[in-house]
C-alpha cells in the first residue's frame, strides 16, 4: 500500500472460522525483517545505581513521556551491538559489552507491527565522551531515578510506553529487586489510578 525508508504498510485480508473476517487489517512491517522478527533494541542504562530514562516527544500521541533508549538494528549488527550504539547515541553513555544484560524480547505493538524488540539493561555505565546525538526528532533530556523512584513510577502507572514498563519490570526481576516497598504486602499501585485517567 505504501512505504517509507524503514517500513512497508499494507492491508491483509484475514478470517477466522466462526469469528468473522477483516478485509483491511493494517500491518506495518520493517523492510529488513529477519526470521526472528527482531528489528530493534531497547536499553535501560544504570549509572551509579540510578536508572536512566529519556524524555521523548512522540508525534502520533502529541505527548512527551519517559522511555528507555531504543532504535533499529543496522545492517550487519547484532542486537547487543545495536544496543551499545543506541546507548551512546541517545544517552551519551557507554558500558562494557559484558555489562550488557539481555532481558529477552517483546512485541511493541503486536496488533499492527510485525516485529520484535530485544531488551537490555546496561550496568556500570559511564559517560562515553563526545556528545549525544541530539538531532534526533523528539529526543529530550536524560533523567535518572533511584530504585525507589523507579519502583514508584511503575506502581503509580505514570509511564505509558509499554516497552519501557517491560524493561523496568524485567530489570527489577533480573536483579531480584522488590517491586513493592518493604513491609507492603498490598497490591502494587492504586487500583483506581488507571481507571481514573481520562
Amino acid at each position: 500500500m505504501c512505504r517509507n525508508s524503514r517500513f512497508d504498510v499494507h492491508f491483509d485480508h484475514i478470517a477466522q472460522a466462526g469469528r468473522g473476517e477483516v478485509v483491511d487489517y493494517l500491518v506495518v512491517t520493517p523492510q529488513r525483517l529477519p526470521e526472528s522478527l527482531i528489528t530493534g533494541v531497547s536499553v535501560l542504562p544504570i549509572v551509579n545505581d540510578r536508572l536512566v530514562l529519556l524524555r521523548m516527544y512522540r508525534h502520533p500521541v502529541a505527548t512527551t513521556g519517559l522511555e528507555v533508549s531504543r532504535g533499529f538494528i543496522d545492517q550487519g549488527e547484532t542486537p547487543a551491538q545495536a544496543a551499545l550504539r543506541e546507548l551512546r547515541e541517545e544517552t551519551g553513555l557507554a558500558c562494557r559489552p559484558q555489562d550488557l544484560i539481555s532481558l529477552g524480547t517483546c512485541t511493541p505493538e503486536a496488533g499492527v507491527l510485525r516485529a520484535r524488540m530485544a531488551l537490555f539493561v546496561a550496568t556500570g555505565c559511564r559517560p562515553a565522551g563526545g556528545d549525544r546525538d541530539t538531532a534526533e526528532l523528539g529526543l529530550g533530556d536524560t533523567v535518572s531515578f533511584s530504585r525507589d523512584e523507579a519502583r514508584a513510577l511503575l506502581s503509580q502507572m505514570t509511564i505509558e510506553d509499554a516497552t519501557t514498563v517491560i524493561a523496568l519490570h524485567r530489570t527489577f526481576m533480573a536483579f531480584g529487586w522488590p517491586l513493592q516497598p518493604a513491609g507492603d504486602a498490598g497490591v502494587i499501585g492504586n487500583p483506581g489510578t488507571f481507571a481514573d485517567r481520562s
